[in-house]
């Protein structure tokens, strides 16, 4: 089979004879595996990033379209939980930013209404009330040092984990959790003081 040249030249190519064109393939990465292997983990983060509430499932399901998206772009030169929770943490950031100037913009500081209580009424109040109470605490840290506090005192990961998937030196990890820590005492001592 013969095919016209595309450079308006008269000549005849055989096709056989052009050396196959090198077009970038996506990597061969399953969005669906992904999901399934690390969504609980992204969801957690996000829940402790942002707060709980029906934000999390949009935030999930938006970073999963977003590494769908960017699937080509992955170079699997970090872990893949790394390269998720990379898109997690800036759609946080840009779901608190977000969050903030509407409640601003509507004077809303109320806090969310909690969960049906069901078996234990005063234990479950209890536990609703501690679980505010720290979230308050959390969220009063600012977000870097956040980041680190969650994902080394909740998450329970290690530095080392925490400086790959940050991508930060494990000397800032340190850091920011140690500021972090701080913050947190303080927002804690701060409460107390208030209720007594």
């Amino acid at each position: 089979m013969k095919v016209a040249a595309g450079t308006g030249d008269p000549q005849r190519v055989e096709v056989s004879s052009l050396s196959p064109v090198a077009v970038p393939q996506a990597p061969d990465l399953d969005v669906d595996a992904l999901y399934a292997e690390h969504a609980a983990f992204i969801g957690r983060v996000l829940t402790r990033l942002v707060g709980p509430g029906p934000h999390v499932d949009d935030l999930i399901q938006e970073t999963f379209i977003v590494a769908f998206r960017r699937r080509a772009t992955y170079d699997r030169s970090c872990a893949e939980r790394t390269w998720l929770y990379g898109i997690a943490a800036r759609l946080a950031m840009r779901h608190r930013r977000g969050a903030g100037r509407w409640l601003r913009a509507l004077g809303l500081f109320a806090d969310e209404p909690s969960e049906t209580i069901t078996v234990h009424p005063d234990r479950e109040l209890d536990r609703a009330r501690a679980a505010a109470v720290v979230h308050d605490a959390v969220a009063r840290i600012p977000f870097k040092q956040r980041e680190v506090f969650v994902l080394y005192e909740l998450e329970e990961l290690e530095g080392a984990e925490i400086a790959a998937l940050l991508g930060i030196p494990v000397n800032t990890v340190w850091t920011r959790l140690h500021h972090g820590r701080k913050r947190f005492a303080d927002a804690m001592r701060k409460r107390v003081r208030r209720e007594a």
